[in-house]
This record gives C-alpha cells, structure tokens and sequence, in this order.
C-alpha cells in the first residue's frame, strides 16, 4: 500500500472537512446576529403612528428675541374712523367700536372679504392678519404682525370682530404694540420640519393626529415692568379626537415651550360685553 499517497489523500479530506466545518460555523454566527436597527425618518415615524400633516414650511428664517409693549390710543388715532361709534377703554389701550352700518362677510373666506373694511376704516388694520374665526361666540380675530410674522396669544396685539347672527361685523375692540427693540442681532430659526422632530421627540404628538396649520410668530416668552419679551416660535395647531390643541416651540432654541395657552381668553369690561351680547341678538 502506498502510505504517502493515502496520507495525502486523508490531509486534503480533513482540509476540505475544516473548510465546510468553517463555513458552516460562519453562516450559525451571522444568522444569530442580530440584525442591525434602521434609523427610520421623522416622515416614516410620523406615518407609522398616523400622524398626517400638510406643507410645513421650509424657507430659511431669522429672528431674535425682542422687547414692546402695549400702546395707548390718542384722540388723533380715532379721528378718522368714520360709520362707528367708538370708545377707548383700559387706561386708553382697547378701542371698543360699534359699527353703524354692519359689514356683511363669508367666515368661510378666512377674512379675506373683510380685509377692504380693516385697511380703510379701522386704526392702522394692514398691520393685522386673519388667525381664527370662534364659530360658536361669532368671533373672528385678526392678530397684529410684527417682523412680518403674527403675535400669537397675546390680546395685546388683536383685532377682535364680533358677528350676528346673520354674519355681519356689527363691533370690535383692538388693541396694539408699539415700536419693538431688538435684544441682538437676528439669528438663523430652526425649520419647520425640524421643529416638528422636536415636538414629536418631547412626546406631544399623540398617534391619529392631524396637524392641520403650522405657523411662525411670535411670542409672550415673559412680561417685565418697563416691556414685554417676545420670541419666534413654531405653532403647530393639531387636532386629535375633535380637540383642537397649540403646541409651540422655541425657533432659536429648538425647545418645547411648555404653556396651556389655546387661543387667550380677555375679560371684557362690563360696558363693552353688554354692547356685544346685546349688538348679538
């Protein structure tokens, strides 16, 4: 017999038997892996928890935090405000107006057809934009724009029209900010697609939601005695279960604002309340 032959034989057989050994040991190791976690993007999360949402806007912003405050109407701001009886209330600061003839309007059109009235016959109306139309008290508020951008929640800076029941304007009280200051130079405001990732991160988001407008404006952040600070900050209205709630967050700081703010309520004076229930009916 030829031993050397054999043993060759038997060494290429072990090999090949350490080759399959090896393979197959490879192929245990990699099928017990565990498979590696795919980073799902904010569009996919939000679709798996059925979060719907419209165009959220993307242009570059800039803002910065900024002081104002109320202002004080004069005789000569009122003046020229013709086909209305008007009445300035709060030390001067709400102008309280019933209109002559009512203006009628479509609260479906967002404001739109009331837009010639504002600029012509209300004090400095092109400094406000249509935010909400309150079905159920016939109220449609304009709030005031500073930088471009609306003040939200805040009845320092609104105009306030009240409707009767045949959807005419028949009243409205106003109040306004004055000249705003600048605490630095503008900075670059986070978009609002990321500002979406914050609030979906803080938790706030609950699944079958509809984030039906998204809004850059500015906000009350903290009331000192000589101003006000305001910052821009993301607004995200979303609907869940018929509930309509405000979530914003910090444009510059990328933060959750913690407020129960909805639309804010304003006490009205006793005189201006019984004007509009009774202007109403």
């Amino acid at each position: 017999m030829d031993w050397k032959k054999t043993e060759t034989i038997f060494i290429i057989a072990f090999l090949i038997l350490d080759i399959f050994l090896l393979v197959l040991f490879i192929d245990s190791r990699m099928s017990s892996s565990p498979t590696p976690l795919v980073s799902q993007t904010l569009e996919e999360k939000l679709k798996s928890e059925n979060i719907t949402y419209g165009k959220i806007p993307s242009n570059p912003e800039q803002g910065s935090y900024l002081t104002t405050e109320p202002i004080a109407f004069t005789q000569k701001d009122i003046n020229d405000l013709k086909g209305q009886k008007i009445s300035v209330l709060n030390a001067d600061q709400r102008i309280y107006s019933v209109l002559t003839k009512p203006v009628k309007i479509d609260p479906d059109k967002y404001g739109a057809d009331l837009m010639p009235f504002l600029k012509s016959d209300v004090f400095e109306g092109d400094r406000y934009t249509y935010w909400d139309y309150d079905a159920e008290n016939r109220e449609m508020t304009f709030n005031q724009k500073i930088d471009g951008r609306p003040v939200l929640f805040n009845t320092n800076g609104q105009i306030v029209f009240t409707l009767n029941k045949d959807n005419e304007v028949i009243s409205y009280r106003q109040t306004m900010l004055g000249d705003t200051q600048m605490f630095d130079e503008k900075d670059d405001v986070i978009s609002g697609t990321d500002a979406l990732e914050v609030l979906h991160q803080h938790g706030d988001l609950k699944q079958n939601s509809k984030i039906v407008n998204t809004t850059l404006g500015y906000y009350n952040l903290v009331s000192l005695p000589s101003s006000d600070v305001y910052l821009p900050v993301w607004a995200f209205e979303v609907k869940h279960d018929k509930q309509t709630t405000f979530f914003l967050v910090n444009g510059l700081e990328g933060s959750v604002i913690n407020t129960n703010d909805a639309q804010a309520n304003e006490e009205v004076p006793t005189e201006e309340s019984d004007a509009a229930l009774k202007a109403r009916q």
